[in-house]
């Protein structure tokens, strides 16, 4: 009798043992998110980009990038690196392709300090018209409220303010405020010459 007792016992401790010595899965802990404050970076960019305007400085669209980008610290590219994007004699083609490549391009809401790709506004690579036939290049300045991107870029050998509003892209101007920017010259002030008809993409800095 004693035997079974003592069996029964030794039953229940070992169970209870096993019971105790259960491991409860730990859920994993969520990587934590850090959000990078890059505005002090961006706001540097425009200054600097400003700092040209109404100049001849850069001498060409890609030229005035490009010194921005050297004044800058090279927020956008290395020239090292750049050298492996060319196709043809395009900076601007160049600097979308390093872009594009490093998953940098991208079509909606832009922040002030990136970069604005414009596509078949030269003539001369008219018969290659595609999306990303990137012929002109600018940097974004400032962002409103109603989406209206405001850009410095070289046009004409001159550092101008340009205007792109993909909400109203047959108007250069709506409730009488510049929205968009006629990027070729129209005998007719047709829509087709607008800053939206050739709209590519925009391009971030690096991080």
């Amino acid at each position: 009798m004693r035997f079974y007792v003592f069996l029964s016992l030794a039953t229940i401790l070992l169970f209870t043992g096993c019971a105790q010595k259960e491991i409860i899965p730990i859920a994993p802990k969520k990587p934590v998110e850090v959000i990078i404050d890059d505005m002090p970076q961006r706001t540097a960019i425009v200054q600097k980009a400003l700092k040209h305007l109404n100049k001849k400085d850069g001498g060409d669209c890609s030229g005035f990038v490009n010194l921005v980008n050297k004044e800058s610290d090279f927020a956008f590219y290395n020239a090292e690196e750049l050298v492996n994007f060319y196709e043809d004699a395009r900076r601007s083609l160049a600097i979308y392709n390093l872009l594009n490549d490093q998953n940098r391009t991208f079509d909606t809401n832009p922040k002030i300090g990136d970069l604005v790709f414009f596509a078949n506004t030269v003539k001369k690579y008219a018969k290659q018209r595609a999306e990303d036939n990137i012929t002109h290049i600018g940097i974004v300045t400032q962002v409103d409220s109603d989406h209206t991107v405001h850009f410095i870029h070289n046009t004409r050998g001159r550092n101008k303010i340009g205007y792109l509003n993909l909400d109203y892209p047959t108007s250069p101007q709506h409730e009488g405020k510049n929205v968009n920017s006629y990027m070729e010259k129209c005998q007719t002030n047709s829509h087709k010459c607008l800053a939206p008809s050739y709209f590519s993409a925009y391009g971030a800095i690096s991080k």
